[in-house]
């Protein structure tokens, strides 16, 4: 005789079936790795798209999506098409065969000044260059390819000029298109310019015209997402429509299909980002249940619309969008309830279940954070209890300041006046929570197991609520976040980043100093914003004890100024600056001002020789070149060269340093054995011909050798008379160019060597 016992399923499963096997389908086909074909094989099309950089080539497709990119004085027409024919690539006044262009399904294509914009639905024929898409080369670095393989979109095109268009077009979005541009040009003239671009932003998706600043700033306090075009504004907008309609005594079925039916629009006008797709479904099956008298749940709504974006692209599992979008409503209708509910009888008052709703809600979003952009604006949960409450408020403001300009421009002022009020409080709000300590709480990027640990944690609470007392869902909530930011001891971390042609030497102990040996590019603008500040972001450095500048090149410095300028408003900080110990008549334009920039900051300045050390448990970097009060005017020459000692492993970092420079160190590692069997050397002056020579590698006998140059640089480098001592030497070469960042870990008696790319 055999017992059976029925299985009970938790009460959040039974009442909604179907929105479990959705999330239950997704977690599957995440868990089947549905994703890693199509990465793959997105990897094989952008070695073929980086083949083609450059190349002339031309089109035809039909346009799907048109925008103004660039500032608001020096805009640029973007449009994008959903290609119809091969491209084709040759010279045009020749006779020979054309040869076939890269392939692709999708392409942007940025017109040349003076280029007419062609209507939606239009198919053009154009001509201009490949541009491929970057791949990430550093943790933490913005993968552009991977983000525009997403939409399908394979590469884009720069200086486009249209050949022939057809006649026919989408006229219906074409004219969507237009009254968007016609209400943008309202609002510029209603408001001030700053606030006419956030206006745009927040009410019709116009990106153009955005202060940097200003947004920067949002995304720093964790309030960004009032930018975009997301669910809280069209929950807002439509729930807003729909009372409306209500109130002017529209029978309740009309009004909800009316209100469907302008959010779509809506929706389409702005462009359908992952969240305002999301949000136009589920707001769909909230107006369709009010005309099937039929119970409206949010979570069910939020799965059957993340099913429906998965199927068509399971890319989109990739995308931070869409992980914020459903993230935030599943904690709201599944989280919240655990996190607020105390036992039958018991209430909490609605303004602490209000706040209580922000830190449930920052539970959801927190590994999210992590996940994507390695910090936490710890000060978000208080901006956003005063953020979203007046969101609502200013929508109104926008669209009847709108209706007045259009209408009647003077009834428009007190609405500006207000508009202006609000995101004034905003922007204030913002500067209030920079100026509190530990405003941004940065522990890095978190593995794999912890995120999966952590989100177990949610789920557990979710459907034990009913089982456990509040506060044990609170500590165990606490206890998940304590998993997900502990950064356990891994050795010695060394690090030399792919800056392009530049040079950027990032060292990590055991105990968590950490220091930064040079910084900047000649080759990638931006370098310390778009490359050196993401990777310290996702390794977790919130302080740099030590900044190093080798000599004051550009390709060695301007990303430590990026740094020193913004860096503390990026929630990283640095100790010390230190420069080299030269003659005060040898420090030329360049070396004053790192000093100058330093000071701006309020970080100190040293000064580092031969002989002189700094020392942090087993961890030991020694200045070996240049001599206290070198006199040469030639930066190479007085580059600083440090010898890094960690147990048994050892490593040369000799910045630029070549002709009498490397002529002095050479004497030095030839008079000391114990300078002698380096580890790792990092080649001088990014491989240059007359650097790392012959004498210089027989007195260091280096293992392996990382050579940090741009790709195909207009100087050459690495030389190939320079990789051929290498390799005569019998090093192991990694090359940035070709392996992105390359990671030595040395522990204990083990060293692992590891370029990104590979």
């Amino acid at each position: 005789m055999y017992l059976q016992k029925k299985i009970r399923l938790p009460g959040c499963v039974k009442r909604r079936p179907l929105a479990f096997i959705c999330l239950a389908a997704a977690l599957c086909l995440f868990l089947a790795g549905q994703i890693r074909p199509q990465a793959d094989a997105g990897q094989r099309k952008q070695d073929i798209y980086g083949q083609w950089d450059g190349r002339q080539i031309t089109l035809t497709g039909r346009v799907y999506k048109k925008e103004t990119a660039g500032r608001t004085n020096e805009p640029v027409s973007v449009i994008y098409l959903k290609l119809s024919g091969k491209a084709e690539a040759g010279d045009a006044d020749t006779e020979r065969e054309r040869e076939t262009g890269p392939p692709g399904e999708r392409v942007v294509c940025y017109l040349a000044a003076g280029q007419e914009e062609p209507e939606l639905g239009s198919t053009v024929k154009l001509s201009g260059k490949v541009r491929a898409f970057e791949r990430a080369t550093n943790p933490g670095q913005f993968d552009a390819f991977s983000y525009y393989q997403i939409s399908g979109i394979s590469y884009r095109l720069s200086q486009a000029e249209i050949s022939a268009k057809t006649v026919k077009y989408n006229r219906f979005m074409e004219a969507l298109h237009t009254f968007r541009g016609f209400l943008s040009a309202e609002l510029s003239k209603a408001l001030p310019q700053t606030e006419a671009s956030v206006m745009q932003t927040m009410l019709l998706g116009e990106k153009r015209g955005m202060e940097k600043e200003l947004k920067a700033l949002y995304q720093r306090n964790g309030i960004a997402h009032v930018l975009a075009i997301s669910g809280l504004h069209i929950s807002l907008l439509g729930m807003g429509i729909y009372r409306l309609f209500r109130r002017g005594k529209i029978p309740m079925k009309a009004a909800a299909g009316l209100s469907f039916v302008l959010m779509f629009l809506y929706g389409a006008m702005t462009g359908f980002s992952v969240s305002a797709v999301r949000a136009v479904f589920m707001f769909s099956i909230q107006m369709l249940g009010i005309i099937l008298e039929r119970t409206y749940d949010m979570v069910t709504a939020a799965a059957l619309a993340a099913a429906v974006i998965l199927i068509k692209q399971p890319l989109y599992l990739r995308h931070s969008g869409f992980w914020f979008s459903f993230g935030c409503v599943l904690g709201i209708g599944l989280l919240l309830p655990a996190l607020t509910e105390r036992g039958r009888g018991k209430s909490i008052p609605a303004l602490v279940k209000g706040f209580l709703g922000g830190v449930g809600m920052a539970a959801v979003t927190f590994p999210l954070y992590l996940k994507f952009y390695y910090q936490f604006p710890v000060y978000s949960v208080f901006l956003n209890f005063l953020v979203i409450p007046l969101m609502s408020l200013l929508m109104a403001a926008g669209l009847f300041l709108l209706v007045c300009q259009i209408l009647f421009p003077p009834a428009a002022a007190p609405f500006s006046c207000f508009i202006k009020g609000v995101l004034l409080v905003y922007e204030k709000a913002c500067g209030v929570s920079e100026s509190l300590p530990g405003h941004l709480f940065t522990p890095g990027e978190p593995e794999d197991w912890q995120l999966a640990v952590y989100f177990l944690v949610l789920v557990f609470v979710i459907i034990a609520r009913k089982n456990t007392k509040l506060a044990a869902r609170w500590g165990m909530i606490l206890a998940g976040a304590v998993i997900l930011i502990i950064r356990p001891p891994g050795g010695l971390l060394l690090t030399f980043l792919d800056v392009g042609q530049g040079a950027c030497i990032y060292i990590e102990n055991e105990d968590k100093s950490r220091y930064l040996v040079d910084g900047g590019s000649s080759s990638v603008s931006g370098v310390g914003e778009y490359r050196i500040l993401p990777f310290l972001k996702s390794q977790g450095a919130s302080l740099l004890d030590a900044v190093f500048v080798t000599h004051p090149d550009e390709d060695h410095c301007n990303g430590i100024r990026e740094l020193l300028a913004e860096g503390e408003k990026q929630g990283i900080r640095i100790d010390t600056l230190i420069l080299p110990d030269i003659a005060v008549s040898a420090r030329g334009e360049s070396y004053l001002a790192l000093v100058d920039a330093a000071g701006e900051s309020g970080i100190p300045v040293a000064y580092i020789s031969r002989g002189q050390r700094i020392e942090r448990g087993e961890l030991s970097l020694i200045c070996l070149h240049p001599g206290e009060g070198e006199a040469s005017g030639e930066p190479n020459e007085y580059s600083i060269v440090l010898r890094l000692v960690y147990k048994g492993f050892s490593a040369l970092l000799t910045g630029d340093v070549e002709g009498a420079g490397e002529l002095q160190l050479t004497r030095l590692l030839q008079e000391n054995d114990k300078f002698q069997e380096v580890t790792v050397l990092k080649a001088a002056h990014h491989g240059s011909r007359n650097s790392t020579g012959a004498d210089f590698l027989g007195a260091a006998r280096p293992g392996l050798a990382v050579i940090s140059a741009g790709k195909n640089n207009k100087y050459g480098h690495p030389h190939a008379e320079m990789i051929e001592r290498l390799k005569g030497a019998g090093c192991v070469i990694y090359e940035t160019s070709k392996d992105g960042a390359v990671m030595v870990r040395a522990d204990k008696s083990k060293v692992r060597v590891k370029g990104f790319t590979n």
